[in-house]
C-alpha cells in the first residue's frame, strides 16, 4: 500500500516525487501516470492493445481511474448474463479487486491510502469481432469508453483481459447490479414514484451531456437496453450510459447506407438515410426513453420491426404516454422526438429542465409542477405483459434504402390521391 501525506496548506498534499501539490487524492497528474507506465510490463501479447493502454494511462486523473491489463486467471466464476447485437456480457469476480483511496485522519492532517477491495464483482464485455486478428472494433469501443470516462462518464472501467479458451478480448468494467433500464422498469415499475423516474432521467441526461459536450461524441445506439442501473454508495440507484461501440466523434463521417440500431429508438431522418447519426438523433432516443419511463413499456411492443413500422415512424408515429403523465413531461418528450432534428433540445437543456422539476418536487412550497407529478403518483399503475422477447430490442442491421423507397412510394400515392380529390371537388 502507498501512503501520501496531506499538508495543511494543500487540499490533497504534496507529491513525494516532484514536491508539488497533488491534483487529487493520492494522485499527482504530473508524476503518477508516467510512473505507472514505467513500472508496467506489456503483457497483452498485442502491440495495439498495449499502445492503447499506455496512451490512456497518461491521461488518468485519479488513482481510482487507473486501468491495465488484467490476467484472465485473476477472474473467477465467469458467467454469461446477456447477449446483444455486438457481443456478450459476463459477470465475474475480480480477485485483485478495484482500486480505492482511504482517507485517514492523522492529527491536523490526513493520510490518503491507496488500497484495493479484497475482490470485486465486475462485468466483462466481448465483441463478436474481438478475436486476435480482429481487434479494431474492440479497441474502438474501448477508446470511446475511456474518452467518455475521462470526461466525467460515471461507469468505471478497470481494464482489458483475454479469454484464454476463446481467444476473445474482453473489457472489464463496473458491474451494474440492477441490470438494464428496461429490465429495471419491468421489475420495479409499480413502486417507482415520479421523483425516482425523474432522477433516472436526470442521471441519463447528465451523462449524455458529458458525452456530447465534453467528450464531443455521438452515442449512435441510444436505447434503454444500453442504460444500466446500479446501486450507488448512498444506497440510491444510479443510471449509467453503456455500449459505446457505435459511437464516434461528432465531426467524423461514415459512408455506409445501412445502419445498426434498435428501430423504435432510431430518429426518422436516420431511418430515411437523409442524415447519419447525430447528437440530435441521440436526443430523439432520449425522448423515446421518456415515453418508456412513463408507461413502463418498451416502444411499439407488439409491432413487427420492419420497413412498414419505420415508414410510420417517419410519417410521425410516436409511442404513447401513460394516462395522467404531467403535461410538462409530455411536451419535453415530444420536443425530443420532433421530426425536425433542429427543433430538438440539447442534452444540457434537458438536464436543466428535469433538475428544475426535481427542485419543484422537493420544494416545501406548493407549485403547479409539484402538483402535476404528485397527482400522477396517485394513479394506479398497470403494466401489461411484454409481447416481444428481449432479443427484438437488440441492435440489428436496418436498410435505410428500403425504408426510403417505401416512404417515397407512399408520398407519391398520397400526392396522386390528393390530386384526384381536388379534381373530384372541382367537378362537383
Amino acid at each position: 500500500m502507498e501512503l501520501k501525506q496531506v499538508h495543511k496548506e494543500s487540499k490533497y498534499g504534496k507529491c513525494a516525487y516532484c514536491n508539488y501539490n497533488n491534483t487529487s487524492e493520492a494522485w499527482c497528474l504530473s508524476c503518477d501516470p508516467d510512473i505507472t507506465i514505467r513500472r508496467r510490463i506489456p503483457i497483452s501479447i498485442n502491440a495495439e492493445i498495449d499502445d492503447c493502454i499506455r496512451e490512456f494511462q497518461l491521461r488518468i486523473m485519479r488513482y481510482e481511474d487507473e486501468f491495465d491489463w488484467i490476467p484472465f486467471d485473476r477472474l473467477s466464476d465467469v458467467k454469461e448474463i446477456g447477449k446483444g447485437g455486438f457481443g456478450s456480457v459476463y459477470k465475474a469476480t475480480w480477485l485483485d479487486g478495484k482500486r480505492e483511496v482511504k482517507k485517514i485522519k492523522d492529527g491536523d492532517s490526513y493520510i490518503y491510502e491507496r488500497t484495493c477491495e479484497q475482490s470485486s464483482i465486475v462485468a466483462l464485455k466481448t465483441l463478436s469481432s474481438s478475436k486476435e486478428k480482429e481487434v479494431n472494433n474492440f479497441l474502438k469501443e474501448f477508446k470511446n469508453l475511456l474518452t467518455c470516462k475521462l470526461n466525467a462518464n460515471k461507469l468505471a472501467i478497470y481494464g482489458i483481459t483475454k479469454n484464454i479458451k476463446t481467444n476473445e478480448y474482453m473489457m472489464v468494467f463496473q458491474y451494474a447490479d440492477k441490470g438494464s433500464l428496461n429490465k429495471y422498469l419491468r421489475k420495479n415499475f409499480n413502486e417507482l414514484t415520479w421523483q425516482t423516474r425523474l432522477q433516472i432521467l436526470k442521471d441519463i441526461s447528465e451523462e449524455l451531456d458529458n458525452i456530447h459536450r465534453f467528450a464531443g461524441y455521438i452515442h449512435a445506439d441510444f436505447h434503454s437496453g444500453n442504460i444500466l442501473q446500479g446501486q450507488h454508495t448512498n444506497e440510491n440507484v444510479r443510471s449509467y450510459i453503456a455500449d459505446l461501440g457505435l459511437s464516434r466523434k461528432k465531426d467524423k463521417c461514415i459512408s455506409e447506407s445501412d445502419i445498426y440500431g434498435v428501430m423504435p429508438y432510431v430518429a426518422p431522418e436516420v431511418l430515411l438515410g437523409n442524415q447519419q447519426f447525430t447528437q440530435a438523433a441521440d436526443i430523439y432516443g432520449f425522448g423515446i426513453i421518456m415515453a418508456e419511463i412513463s408507461t413502463g413499456q418498451r416502444p411499439f411492443d407488439g409491432h413487427k420491426f420492419d420497413s412498414k413500422l419505420a415508414v410510420k415512424i417517419c410519417r410521425g408515429l410516436r409511442p404513447e404516454f401513460a394516462s395522467g403523465t404531467p403535461n410538462c413531461y409530455v411536451e419535453l418528450a415530444k420536443q425530443c422526438m420532433h421530426s425536425d432534428p433542429q427543433e430538438r433540445p440539447d442534452a444540457v437543456d434537458i438536464y436543466c429542465e428535469i433538475s428544475h422539476w426535481l427542485n419543484d418536487l422537493n420544494s416545501s412550497n406548493n407549485n403547479e409542477i409539484k402538483k402535476q407529478f404528485l397527482d400522477a403518483d396517485k394513479i394506479v399503475k398497470s403494466l401489461p405483459a411484454s409481447k416481444h422477447p428481449d432479443e427484438m430490442y437488440t441492435s440489428k442491421l436496418i436498410s435505410t434504402k428500403l425504408i426510403s423507397n417505401e416512404f417515397k412510394s407512399l408520398r407519391q400515392t398520397d400526392s396522386t390521391d390528393s390530386a384526384q380529390l381536388d379534381l373530384d371537388i372541382a367537378k362537383s
